[in-house]
């Protein structure tokens, strides 16, 4: 089974995430598989999980849930097409490629459970006077992508066991 885990923005832009590992973690926590920066998403999250050809979503206790097709669930066999919302962010489930196309617009009118935060409005100091003072201006959002398509390090995909081992104990 091939699976992949297709994020879409509020800009409608599509960020593909395979699904490489039995188990992989969602959540806020440097040791996660698949990691989101924001105060909405639980430490550890929920996990998806691959197992005898199926795929399946556990929340893992998250404080604001785990959405399949904007039900909260506590543990689902997911399909391919399938909408899992964790805080702000739509994810579409594909499997072997299907579905072929995902509408970005359809997906996020359908599958968003919490309203999407818009940035803060600037302090009167204004953007200027924050570099000066040493403060880099604020993110424009939680998942900033740079002209090649990387994130600006809100995901962070673990994929080998060494990368766990060297992250820093909190």
């Amino acid at each position: 089974m091939n699976a992949t885990l297709v994020l879409v923005q509020p800009d409608g832009r599509q960020v593909d995430i395979p699904v490489k590992k039995p188990v992989m973690v969602i959540g806020r926590q440097t040791d996660c598989q698949i990691r989101i920066a924001s105060s909405d998403v639980s430490r550890h999250h929920c996990e998806i999980a691959q197992d005898q050809g199926r795929l399946s979503i556990r929340d893992l206790g998250s404080s604001n849930g785990t959405f399949v097709n904007k039900r909260r669930v506590a543990h689902a066999e997911l399909s391919p097409g399938d909408l899992i919302a964790i805080a702000n962010l739509v994810l579409v489930v594909k499997v072997d490629g299907r579905p072929d196309a995902i509408d970005s617009h359809d997906v996020l009118e359908d599958g968003q459970v919490l309203p999407v935060k818009t940035p803060a409005k600037p302090s009167a100091a204004g953007p200027d006077e924050r570099t000066r003072m040493g403060t880099p201006p604020p993110k424009k959002g939680l998942l900033d992508m740079d002209n090649d398509g990387s994130s600006v390090g809100d995901f962070d995909f673990l994929d080998e066991d060494e990368d766990i081992k060297k992250q820093p104990k909190l």
